[in-house]
Formats: C-alpha cells, sequence, structure tokens
C-alpha cells in the first residue's frame, strides 16, 4: 500500500526549489517547468500543489515573509530579555549573508521586492508586513524609553521608520555580497547606526 503524501512538505519543497532559482537566476527564470526540474519532480506533480505560477510565488513569497516576521520578533521586550539596543542589533546582524542561505534569502527578497513595485497583490503583502513590523518597534520602543534602555526623548516612529530603511539596506547590500568577502565593515555599520538609533537628539555617544 503506497504511503500516504505529506502535501505541506511536498509544497514546502517545492519553494525551495524556487527559491534556489530565484537565488541563481531570479524571479524571471521561475516557472512550475523549472522549479519542476529542479525539485526533481514531474510537471504534473508540482501542478497538483499548485494551480499556477502565481499561486506558486504566492506560496514562495508568503514563506519568506514568516522568516523576517520570526526575526523581527526578536526585537522584544521585558523581563529576561536583552535591553533593546542590543536585541535591535542582534536581529539586523541576522539579516546578513553569513552563509549560502542567508545569501539566497536576501536575493529572493530583493526579487520580491522588484515584483512588488509591478504587482498590487504582491505589494499588500509586503506592506501588511511593514506595518507589523512599525507597531511592533513603535511599542517596544517605548517601553524601552520607560524602562530607561534608551532615552526618552527618542520619537518612536522615526526610530521604527529609521529601522525599516536600515532592513531595506542590510538586505540589498546583502544580495550584492560576493562570497567569501569579509562581513566587518557591514557589522561595524550597525553597530554604528543601533548607537544613532538609541541616543536621543543632539546627544552624544
Amino acid at each position: 500500500m503506497p504511503r500516504p503524501v505529506d502535501k505541506d512538505a511536498r509544497r514546502q519543497d517545492v519553494a525551495a526549489a524556487l527559491f534556489r532559482i530565484a537565488a541563481r537566476e531570479g524571479l524571471g527564470a521561475v516557472s512550475m517547468r523549472t522549479v519542476a526540474a529542479e525539485a526533481g519532480f514531474s510537471l504534473g506533480a508540482v501542478q497538483r500543489y499548485f494551480r499556477s505560477k502565481d499561486e506558486m510565488l504566492r506560496f514562495a513569497l508568503d514563506l519568506a515573509v514568516s522568516a523576517n516576521r520570526e526575526r523581527l520578533a526578536g526585537i522584544a521586550a521585558g523581563s529576561g530579555r536583552p535591553a533593546f539596543p542590543e536585541a535591535l542589533r542582534q536581529a539586523l546582524l541576522t539579516f546578513l549573508p553569513t552563509d549560502a542561505q542567508r545569501l539566497a534569502e536576501a536575493r529572493i527578497w530583493i526579487a520580491f521586492f522588484a515584483e512588488a513595485a509591478v504587482r498590487p497583490d504582491f505589494a499588500e503583502v509586503v506592506g501588511e508586513l511593514d506595518t507589523e513590523a512599525r507597531t511592533r518597534l513603535r511599542r517596544v520602543l517605548t517601553a524601552a524609553a520607560e524602562a530607561g534602555e534608551v532615552d526618552q526623548d527618542l520619537d518612536p516612529d522615526a526610530v521604527a521608520e529609521l529601522v525599516l530603511v536600515l532592513i531595506d539596506g542590510l538586505l540589498s547590500a546583502a544580495a550584492r555580497h560576493r562570497p567569501g568577502a569579509s562581513l566587518d565593515p557591514q557589522r561595524a555599520a550597525i553597530d554604528a547606526a543601533v548607537a544613532a538609533l538609541t541616543r536621543g537628539p543632539g546627544r552624544e555617544a
């Protein structure tokens, strides 16, 4: 008797193949046929899990959004957690291309950003993640100021927006990273950015 197929696992396998193609060649190289070949499946098998290329792309985007949501969840307030500056620093470091997987993720995100510029459905998903991130950052910054972890003169709205801009910049730089090149300049930039973002206006380090 044949074993039942785990549909969710197969969809994850298909998405992983899509990510590999997108990281190597961009989203323009993604099709049902190329993804099937990359995954080692027949075209018919892929079509059983996804009715169209658009459905497959949307599933992959949702996975990428979930991964970034988990990274941002590390920036939290409360006892037993790092103070806000260190939590922010640790979260930002996860966007650096420290291995092939992180490099691929950055390239995929840049490809999705480009797609979001011309596809309203992609723009909506990315926009929802940005809105969630802004809300989380504002809430955590307010709690951090009350706890004395950051300067109370900080504007939570402005800092939250700057963090999102910084993440976009890190992803863009990561996507262009040459394997083997030093990441020390990016780490130093993150340290400097965190120090600047968590001081009040006009305050010296």
